[in-house]
């Protein structure tokens, strides 16, 4: 797609100098930018707590559509939006602050709990006459161990008390002594680990732990009415999506107009436009404005990249992106792709019936969504692949496998199969691996005239000819001269005779950049071993026949299953469990394994022989919604 450069430079070229008496604006608006990060966090923070379900719907039509009036909220709206923020933000405080009290407070409670059954406050430490310890040693002592060390190390003291509680190596006691002897006790108590508790209360532990469970109460009452005031405005998500699209768009317009070369009444604006929206833009522009339009035609190295293909082939160019776009050396090979990939699919898929539900799938998705263009060409692919699928299971004689056969064998007693032109489960492997390496053989030479295309039109007429059409020439040589070989010996004489001049030409013009002929032919029969690399891309093709057999294996196991309880009830039953739930899985797993599989040979196999990629996307100045369409307006979504 051609692309015209007004005023000959791009928006996004930082180092173009403007005209003298321009200037331009500082930097884009950063309030915006902040209340984008906002409102951004306030709904990730909704979505955590109260996520929204989103059915397959939602998931194919993308954002919802609003009118621009709708869209450019009103101040009031923009203010409720702030405040709905920040109240957001506000409860997540609360909350945490809440939780992080209530954690206080059961660390407290499961320190008082093991004194819970003491009568006296943990703070009390004796009379006028007595002297008490309320505290913790370290071990497992009962009344009586206890009162034998007091007998052992101060035999002259007499103490009383009680042990409280015993767990793994700590006991808790309560003792008393007389007042003049508590030095004495306590360098005893000292040797045995003593240690006052943790809270020294005044009240009664039991007292404690009543008003420690009433606040953790009251705590858990605030969180749950603050967690329903912020599920009240979780009813404002779209309102608040919505700010935070309307913030997007004023902040990326404010970055766009930083980049814009201004006067005190005019604007210089610089960007790429593709060349058959040129006069439309002219005209709208024109219509609305006062204006000068210069234009030229960009510069192929540096312009963007736009793709632009027929309805076929669109599809496709999802793939080509995965990869890199073309550069301004390159063609576009997305439909040289998409031609291949839809018929490798459906090859390594092979089964009609699951090819027919690919079709119904993607009809229906196509029929009763909104698809946003992206989504709309992903369900393309996959229809146009199911379409290949289809065609191809009807080749190999495989609607969910031989399900046919096999039913119809063990329900009614005559084996009724689709008719095949090849079988691979009954002896026509051979011949499969054989339409496989003579599919990879197409593509292979489809990659080299590609390349031939790509010389050409760079001006290398010489590589063209020489570095892809003697490699494309000795290939056919070859497959004709194995066609003679094994099908018809007629053709043996013209295909050797067609590899032999090729690859005499090759050995010729393989070192042409050298001027000493002897080195310049022996690169030339260095070049001679790019035919392994052909060999091994040619092997690589195989992967069609075992992701065939493997699609057939898995449906006549499920097959074999489903009908294992033979001609009855409970064989009804079975077969109504096991068909559905394992072709389900089988076609889950071979669809995966035939989209990843095709994407390796059309890189690998197909890319590599003329194809270096590293184009810049056309990315014109839009509207960059994330949750919020615009009706009548067309959108980038990100």
């Amino acid at each position: 797609m051609a692309v015209i450069d007004i005023e000959t430079a791009s928006m996004d070229d930082e180092t173009s100098e403007i005209p003298s008496g321009y200037y331009k604006e500082n930097s884009a608006d950063d309030d915006f930018e902040r209340k984008i990060q906002k409102t951004e966090s306030a709904l990730k923070l909704l979505n955590e707590r109260f996520p929204v379900e989103k059915g397959l719907k939602a998931m194919l039509e993308g954002p919802r559509t609003v009118d621009s009036d709708t869209f450019y909220l009103s101040q009031s709206l923009q203010n409720e939006a702030l405040e709905t923020v920040d109240k957001i933000h506000e409860n997540e405080r609360l909350i945490a602050e809440a939780k992080a009290e209530k954690i206080r407070l059961n660390t407290l409670y499961e320190q008082l709990i093991l004194w819970k059954d003491t009568d006296i406050p943990l703070n009390f430490s004796g009379t006028e006459t007595t002297a008490a310890f309320i505290g913790t040693l370290n071990g497992e002592y009962d009344y009586e161990t206890l009162l034998r060390n007091f007998a052992e190390k101060v035999p002259s003291i007499t103490v009383c008390g009680e042990v409280i509680f015993t767990l793994k190596n700590l006991s808790g006691i309560f003792l008393l002594c007389k007042r003049e002897e508590r030095s004495a006790a306590e360098a005893v108590l000292r040797e045995l680990g003593f240690a006052y508790p943790p809270q020294l209360t005044n009240g009664l532990p039991s007292e404690k732990i009543k008003e420690l469970k009433e606040k953790t109460s009251e705590i858990d009452k605030n969180i749950e009415n603050i967690l329903n005031d912020s599920k009240r405005l979780s009813g404002k998500r779209e309102l608040l999506e919505g700010y935070a699209d309307y913030c997007r768009a004023r902040y990326e317009k404010s970055e766009v107009t930083a980049t814009l070369a201004l006067t005190e009444n005019t604007v210089l604006i610089r960007g790429y436009v593709i060349e058959s929206d040129l006069e439309y833009l002219k005209k709208v522009l024109e219509r609305d404005f006062t204006v000068v339009i210069e234009s030229e035609r960009a510069d192929e190295k540096m312009a963007p990249v736009k793709l632009k293909n027929n309805a076929f082939s669109t599809p496709a160019e999802t793939i080509t992106k995965m990869y890199s776009l073309p550069s301004h050396t390159d063609i576009d090979p997305t439909p040289l792709t998409g031609f291949f990939y839809y018929l490798l699919f459906g090859m390594m898929l092979s089964d009609a019936g699951y090819g027919l539900l690919m079709v119904i799938g993607t009809m229906s998705a196509l029929k009763k969504f909104k698809l946003s263009s992206q989504m709309r060409n992903t369900v393309m692919l996959f229809l146009y692949c199911g379409i290949s699928t289809f065609f191809w299971g009807l080749f190999f004689g495989s609607f969910f496998g031989d399900s046919i056969a096999v039913i119809s064998e063990t329900f009614f007693g005559k084996r009724i199969a689709l008719p095949a032109v090849i079988d691979p489960m009954k002896g026509g492997a051979v011949q499969l691996l054989v339409l496989s390496l003579s599919i990879g053989f197409v593509q292979i030479i489809a990659a080299l005239c590609a390349k031939f295309v790509t010389l050409y039109k760079n001006g290398d007429r010489v590589g063209a000819f020489f570095d892809a059409g003697l490699w494309i020439t000795t290939l056919l040589g070859i497959g004709i001269l194995a066609v003679g070989m094994f099908a018809l010996p007629m053709l043996k004489t013209v295909g050797a005779v067609i590899t032999v001049i090729s690859l005499i030409g090759l050995i010729l013009t393989g070192g042409r950049a050298h001027k000493n002929p002897i080195l310049r032919i022996l690169i030339g029969v260095k070049s001679l071993y790019d035919i392994t690399g052909y060999v091994s891309d040619l092997l690589s093709f195989s992967r069609l026949m075992a992701l065939g057999l493997t699609t057939a294996a898995m449906g006549a196991v499920f097959n074999l299953l489903g009908t294992m309880g033979g001609k009855s009830i409970f064989g009804v039953l079975i077969m109504l469990i096991i068909l559905p739930l394992g072709h389900a899985i089988s076609f889950a797993l071979n669809v995966l394994g035939a989209y990843v599989h095709t994407l390796r040979l059309q890189y690998v196999e197909l890319f590599s022989k003329f194809y270096d990629g590293g184009g810049r996307e056309f990315k014109p100045f839009s509207i960059k919604n994330k949750y919020v369409g615009i009706n009548g307006i067309k959108e980038e979504k990100s």
